[in-house]
């Protein structure tokens, strides 16, 4: 009996949604899609299916391309079911082609989450694109430390960060988080976009962003007091299962003698570690593959190790 042959239908959000109702990472569902719809010029979930659902993807048309994401900080494929088969794999990206190609697009750019995310399925689907034609864009660094070690974490620090966390708790800090508290979440992201402010970076989300995100994806908001001063905060989101995703942190300008963002990482470390959780995810140290060199020492003094974030495309015209 020959097995069905796979095919690739376009499906609504709520079809996508009932299908792959729990993706392996949280911005590849379908609500966090359909809420950031308005950031692409149209979207698209797609189903790759026999008699059962096998994959599912959903990206954006932008600058000529499907982009997987097209909003979040990853995206690419997901799966209904973990033992996904390399022949279902191979011919779901040969459909994605054909369909892309049918829209009229130049091409497809698709970024995968670190290997902490799902290392089999993730190794497995990298080895796929490359057979398939995909270059490598990016090479980004990710960052995350590991909350259930053999080694203590403080074992796992350079020797300066140690230093520095002891100084810190030498300091009347105390930590306050604050899921409920609107004033105190919007607290939290006015610290964190003045830290960005000061060091000329971009905030990529506004607070309605933010706000509306934590609807949709469970966060944690987190504040630090010096005494009676808030001085630091951190936005964690629950990005996968066991995971935690520390999208943004930072201390206020005029702060950093106290080291108030080493006791802060080691108070998160320790926080989820009790929760039974399995990693902490710090974030990327590059820019379009480029290190900024004081950021990934920073993290690995910190007791991060590093995966490679990889950016696969694919174009023809």
């Amino acid at each position: 009996m020959h097995p069905e042959p796979l095919l690739c239908t376009p499906v609504s959000f709520s079809r996508y949604a009932e299908a792959l109702h729990e993706p392996y990472h949280a911005y590849n569902a379908a609500a966090f899609s359909e809420a950031n719809a308005h950031k692409c010029e149209s979207v698209h979930p797609l189903l790759f299916h026999d008699t059962k659902s096998r994959l599912g993807i959903i990206g954006g048309v932008k600058d000529g391309l499907f982009q997987s994401p097209f909003s979040a900080p990853y995206g690419g494929f997901s799966f209904a079911r973990q033992n996904v088969h390399f022949p279902v794999m191979e011919r779901a990206t040969e459909l994605l082609e054909e369909y892309v190609r049918g829209l009229g697009l130049r091409g497809i750019r698709l970024v995968l989450p670190p290997l902490a995310y799902n290392r089999v399925f993730l190794s497995k689907l990298m080895n796929v694109l490359y057979r398939a034609g995909y270059s490598i864009s990016n090479i980004d660094l990710d960052f995350y430390i590991e909350l259930q070690h053999p080694v203590p974490y403080e074992e796992r620090m350079w020797y300066n960060a140690r230093k520095n966390l002891h100084q810190s708790r030498q300091q009347p800090f105390r930590m306050v988080q604050c899921n409920g508290q609107s004033a105190d979440r919007e607290l939290v992201y006015r610290i964190i976009a003045e830290n960005r402010r000061a060091k000329q970076k971009p905030m990529h989300m506004s607070l309605e962003e933010v706000l509306l995100t934590a609807t949709l994806i469970p966060a944690d908001f987190f504040l630090l007091y010096l005494q009676e001063e808030p001085v630091a905060s951190a936005l964690v989101f629950e990005s996968a299962p066991g995971i935690r995703y520390v999208t943004h942190w930072g201390d206020l300008p005029g702060y950093s003698q106290h080291r108030p963002v080493n006791f802060l990482s080691h108070y998160l470390v320790e926080h989820y570690a009790k929760e039974g959780l399995q990693y902490l995810h710090i974030g990327i140290g590059t820019e379009d593959s480029v290190p900024n060199y004081g950021l990934c020492e920073f993290k690995e003094s910190i007791g991060c190790t590093l995966t490679p974030k990889l950016s696969f495309e694919k174009q023809w015209t």
